[in-house]
């Protein structure tokens, strides 16, 4: 079973800026994690062909639903469709759905059915099954506690495991304003996606004040 951690994140990650796709972020993703649809026991078997536009296209369809997703969530809370119209918009012309509804209540419900029915598609092949605690390195551990094992048949695949998981678990997935990166959010005060770019923001913003100071 794949478990890289923020392979989503990752993945989505390659094509969310369109404009500023680079080769060398795949194939650093590639050396991390390894092929979308292919397993090590595929490697040497001349059957790895893995066109490097399906992984622009299955990046950019992740962050359309994680946008999407995370509009949705932002649309609820606010009672008002308007963070979701343009996100609904891109989603609908990518995937040739039916037009955003006018309704505020019924595009939320639109978009959120939209999500769910696209994540289940990505699922597919994915096997559910129930695993014993007793083995694992768990906190609640015991011969009376199950846990849901999910064994997804490639790397994609898995990669929409963590997202069906964070959907479920109404994950508080942000936007990070140092580096643009989404991830999840782990506590209220948190702001960055990581130590190290809440590090880079604060130097950045100190930088920027000297440069000021000295003009």
């Amino acid at each position: 079973m794949y478990e890289p951690a923020e392979l989503m994140f990752e993945l989505a990650d390659l094509a969310a800026d369109w404009d500023s796709r680079d080769t060398r972020d795949v194939l650093a993703f590639v050396g991390r994690n390894g092929l979308l649809w292919h397993g090590a026991e595929k490697l040497g078997t001349g059957e790895c062909r893995e066109p490097l536009e399906e992984w622009w296209v299955e990046s950019r369809i992740l962050a359309l639903l994680l946008n999407l997703y995370m509009d949705l969530k932002d649309s609820i809370e606010i009672n008002s469709a308007l963070p979701l119209r343009q996100t609904l918009l891109d989603f609908t012309e990518v995937f040739q759905a039916g037009p955003p509804e006018p309704d505020d209540q019924a595009l939320m419900e639109q978009a959120s059915v939209y999500l769910a029915e696209v994540v289940t598609t990505k699922l597919e092949g994915c096997q559910i099954g129930i695993t014993s605690s007793v083995f694992l390195d768990v906190r609640s551990r015991g011969p009376g506690t199950f846990l849901l094992s999910q064994r997804p048949p490639n790397l994609l695949t898995a990669a929409y495991v963590q997202f069906a998981q964070a959907i479920a678990n109404r994950a508080p997935v942000e936007e990070c304003p140092g580096c643009g990166r989404m991830f999840v959010r782990e506590s209220g005060k948190q702001k960055y996606c990581s130590p190290s770019c809440a590090s880079t923001s604060r130097w950045r913003k100190w930088k920027a004040r000297q440069d000021i100071q000295t003009d």
